[in-house]
């Protein structure tokens, strides 16, 4: 029975393929009205059949039907949209445009835009679209996305005084902490997240990003406690490592930090940490070596200022003055590395 069943699909398929075949073919033959019978015949059977759907629009705009090609423009837009064919869909958009009045198609623009990461093209859309919460979602995404925090921020409070359910006002409490976040306002996004974790506490995501923000705010027994439980809910073994490693140097604890972060894939993001924490241990070879190989990746004033001390503390006052002059010549403002600088030129008389 599981046999026939096959066959009779393979049967089915050969005659799809046949009769469009058989479409084109009059299509090309300029027999516009029996290829368009044949397609109404396949779209009877498979009304989502985007080749025949896109045929048949064509012919309907040469047969001067422009409204109907415009509307089946607009239903294949909706299915490329759906299987994240964007730049097709943008395409079949643009044919409907010169029929269809724009608001009926700015939705779809839009987040075709926003996906192919098109944001400053996306929002105008957005903006021009009828202002649901789904749609101020995508508004504060776009918003974000182009490093504008405080519109992104009271688009998603606007979410938030008229969500629906406890899922959209989590949402857009969660995305109003990113947004309070990159603006420095590190009490306040650290209240969002934890709101949000208080009801959805199994998100691993939101921990991390309740992680950086203890960590810029110098709390970092609390940023540690976090990346624990990240690392039981499965989170990312390199980034909890990487991260832990970070705190432990905050802490003072630099052997354990060097340890955690040679546990991390993030080999050349460690480098700097490493190095720092090497430094500190007054393993200044080792740190020398951190950051040759980072400076390498990166010309980071940060990275020639310490192999330049690193030197220092070793006696190789040459070297040291090589690498605070390419970090002066990085960062010629850092009245520090000029004092360092002097003071390597003194060491060589």
């Amino acid at each position: 029975m599981h046999g026939d069943r096959l066959a009779d699909a393979a049967e089915e398929v050969m005659l799809a393929v046949s009769e469009m075949r058989e479409a084109i073919k009059l299509y090309y033959q300029g027999e516009l009205f029996e290829a368009e019978k044949m397609l109404k015949l396949i779209l009877q059977k498979e009304p989502e059949n985007i080749n025949a759907l896109f045929r048949y629009a064509v012919i309907q705009e040469e047969l001067g039907r422009k409204e109907e090609a415009a509307a089946i423009y607009l239903k294949l837009a909706g299915l490329y949209e759906r299987e994240a064919s964007y730049e097709d869909c943008l395409n079949v958009l643009e044919k409907a445009s010169a029929v269809l009045p724009q608001a009926d198609l700015a939705l779809l623009k839009a987040k075709s835009l926003f996906h192919l990461g098109r944001y400053a093209e996306a929002l105008d859309y957005f903006v021009a679209s009828p202002q649901d919460n789904q749609v101020l979602f995508y508004t504060g995404k776009v918003y974000f996305a182009l490093n504008q925090y405080g519109d992104a921020l009271r688009v998603f409070r606007e979410i938030s005084s008229k969500a629906s359910d406890n899922e959209e006002f989590f949402q857009a409490c969660y995305w109003a902490g990113k947004s309070l976040y990159a603006l420095g306002e590190l009490d306040r996004a650290i209240s969002c997240f934890k709101s949000y974790i208080s009801v959805y506490p199994g998100e691993a995501q939101v921990l991390l990003d309740l992680v950086f923000c203890y960590l810029k705010a110098g709390r970092f027994e609390e940023a540690r406690d976090s990346l624990f439980t990240y690392q039981e809910l499965g989170g990312n073994p390199d980034l909890a490592a990487f991260y832990l490693g970070i705190i432990n140097y905050r802490l003072g604890n630099y052997e354990q930090a060097i340890s955690l972060l040679n546990q991390t894939s993030l080999s050349y993001r460690a480098l700097q940490w490493k190095g720092l924490a090497y430094y500190e241990l007054g393993q200044y070879e080792d740190a020398v070596e951190c950051f040759f190989i980072a400076a390498k990746y990166e010309a980071k004033p940060l990275y020639f200022k310490m192999m330049g001390k690193s030197h220092l503390k070793l006696g190789n006052f040459f070297e040291a003055k090589i690498c605070f002059e390419k970090a002066l010549d990085l960062d010629p403002a850092d009245e520090d590395l000029k004092k360092l600088a002097a003071v390597s030129r003194h060491l060589l008389k």
